[in-house]
């Protein structure tokens, strides 16, 4: 399918950065279009219709600085025809070529309209219909993305979103030198490096996001299944012993000098799946989590939930040695896969090359474009093999290392002070009639409003909540179905995780939209307020948005159960700082749970978005 708008296209990449020269701050503007597509990502013939953004996979890379300011057309470009519409009691988010874009980890201060969560937010975008997000990047910097928020289009509508704190961080400001590599050095927070690199992991399922959505809903589920296939950018091969298709794209080779020290982005974007990351024969030095710098941690292996960001620093290992050229592999698995093979297809090669950037940079030319001939693949270098010598993967310790990670910054005081007061969600499954499967939280299944949470504050149309009367109850408002927070209150959210008797214990990676919050404290079984209120087991709290729940098991609750129990099996405690008025979705970051029903919403001093003291406009 050729874009229906090419010089409109054109025009935005030409267009593509404008200086505000009051504040040198910049605007940048991306084009996106929706559309569906065929694509043999992971070489096994599958070729089922995905949406993508501008025919490629992963999309665009939107790159900016604090305090820039981002403009993005979303186009829907699908058509009405064959519209999937899905069961009322869920939170899909939309009918199956609806659209939005959320823009993972940014906290929007001040445009709340703009987090692209469908019915909480904004409308979805339907199709032959546009919408323009506009907002600035305030205060935070580091690793991000965007990726689609209705039914499960976030399998391949996703793309990185980089922030850089300053120019000196950012390989576009800095000049090339003939040989193509960087003429001095890059710099974020503390650390100095040669250039930097990203890798985006995600999962490919051999069905379209509408067979996989109708069937989470429907009597008959009976499980998610895992994806035949991990991708890192956007490929891999399903099955190395038999590639298939004219198409097929190889292995990633992400390219790098053996005399230089690069920044390794790495990017989860699974819908479903934590992951092990590794790179064989390598440590990996960890300084970026969700936009927090930290002090350098050498750790083995990532363990990357969905919706997490890390930044590693790699010092390649035969600096300054005879050998300039050595493949090596870059491996994944799944983790906290109960009753599943771990084993993950989601492979890669890093490459020492003295040609490192113009081959990492034809790596990176993001996938697929409808536009070429029988979809043409825009890339010279594809490799149908990795090394033979592979990391092999620990058993599963709960709470990785992030007990041990600390900020380059002091930890803030507000995630050492006491808080206002401490909610409780209770997180669990249930059986509908005729066998349908939803998640929820204190026993409220979420289902998409029917109208515009966003639109009804600001139309003025929406009753305030009754702060008074909430914090003396769970502090769920049942009219607004939120949870409503007062401006600048500190509140600790314990997230309990529950699983039945003879069923198994979950992991649920949980994130917050609009919000950074801290991880202060975390425990097995079931949350005791007078035994583990005062813990803080985390002796260095810092700012993230995303935390894995682990699924810890208390003994004693376990040989006490009984058939029909909901047992507790593990708990996190998080600590946010309510400063950002609007109405922001917190919710499972496993995909499949969050459209079943698992997400809430915060509904913060919606009041002030009628006023003057609206925070973060322009």
């Amino acid at each position: 399918m050729i874009s229906l708008y090419p010089l409109l296209i054109l025009l935005f990449i030409i267009l593509s950065t404008t200086t505000n020269s009051a504040h040198g701050y910049e605007t940048h503007y991306y084009d996106f279009n929706i559309t569906r597509e065929r694509y043999n990502a992971d070489c096994s013939g599958y070729m089922g219709e995905k949406l993508m953004v501008n025919q490629q996979l992963p999309g665009p890379t939107i790159s900016v600085a604090i305090g820039d300011r981002v403009k993005v057309l979303v186009r829907n470009l699908l058509s009405s025809n064959n519209d999937t519409s899905f069961r009322q009691d869920s939170s899909v988010g939309g009918r199956s070529n609806d659209i939005t874009i959320h823009y993972h980890g940014i906290r929007q201060y001040g445009t709340p309209e703009y987090d692209g969560v469908p019915y909480i937010s904004q409308d979805p975008i339907r199709p032959g219909e546009s919408f323009l997000y506009d907002f600035r990047v305030h205060d935070q910097s580091g690793t991000y993305f965007y990726h689609a928020h209705v039914s499960s289009h976030d399998e391949s509508v996703f793309g990185p979103f980089i922030v850089y704190e300053s120019e000196r961080a950012d390989p576009d400001k800095v000049q090339l030198q003939q040989n193509g590599t960087l003429l001095r050095k890059l710099s974020a927070g503390p650390y100095e490096y040669d250039d930097e690199r990203t890798i985006i992991l995600s999962e490919w399922w051999h069905e379209t996001a509408e067979e996989m959505t109708s069937y989470l809903l429907a009597p008959g589920f009976h499980g998610i299944p895992d994806a035949p296939s991990i991708l890192l950018n956007g490929r891999t091969i399903n099955d190395p012993t038999y590639p298939q298709g004219p198409d097929c794209r190889g292995y990633s080779v992400i390219s790098v000098d053996p005399d230089k020290t690069y920044r390794i982005r790495v990017i989860g974007a699974t819908a479903f799946r934590t992951l092990g990351f590794a790179i064989a024969q390598h440590d990996l030095t960890v300084i970026e989590v969700d936009g927090t710098m930290l002090q350098p941690y050498d750790v083995p292996f990532l363990e990357i939930s969905a919706g997490q960001r890390f930044s590693v620093l790699l010092k390649p290992i035969f600096r300054h040695h005879r050998k300039r050229q050595k493949d090596y592999s870059i491996t994944t698995e799944r983790r906290y896969a109960e009753g599943v093979d771990p084993f993950s297809n989601g492979m890669g090669i890093l490459r020492y090359t003295s040609s490192a950037q113009q081959l990492e940079q034809q790596d990176y030319q993001h996938v697929h474009n409808e536009s070429q001939d029988k979809k043409e693949v825009q890339n010279s270098v594809k490799v149908y093999q990795t090394p033979r010598d592979k990391f092999k993967f620990p058993d599963i310790i709960p709470h990785w290392y992030w007990s041990d990670l600390t900020p380059v910054n002091d930890v803030s005081v507000v995630a050492r002070q006491e808080p206002d007061r401490t909610l409780i969600f209770y997180t669990g499954n249930e059986k509908l009639e005729g066998k349908a499967e939803r998640w929820h939280i204190n026993d409220v299944i979420f289902e998409d409003p029917k109208e515009t949470i966003m639109t009804s504050i600001l139309s003025g149309k929406r009753q305030e909540p009754n702060y008074q009367q909430l914090v003396t109850t769970s502090g769920f408002d049942p009219y607004l179905n939120t949870y409503p927070l007062k401006f600048k209150e500190t509140v600790d959210i314990v997230i309990q995780t529950t699983h039945g008797y003879g069923d198994t214990c979950r992991s649920h990676p949980w994130h917050t939209h609009g919000h950074s919050f801290w991880e202060i404290a975390y425990g097995p079984g079931k949350y005791d307020e007078k035994k583990d209120g005062n813990l803080r087991n985390i002796p260095h709290p810092f700012l993230r948005d995303v935390t894995l729940v682990d699924p810890v098991l208390d003994p004693k609750l376990e040989k006490e159960a009984k058939p029909g129990d909901v047992i507790p099996c593990g708990w996190t405690k998080i600590r946010l700082y309510a400063d950002n008025p609007g109405v922001w979705a917190i919710h499972c970051h496993n995909t499949m749970h969050m459209i079943m029903g698992m997400m809430t919403a915060l509904e913060i001093a919606p009041e002030m978005l009628l006023s003057e003291k609206r925070v973060g406009t322009y």
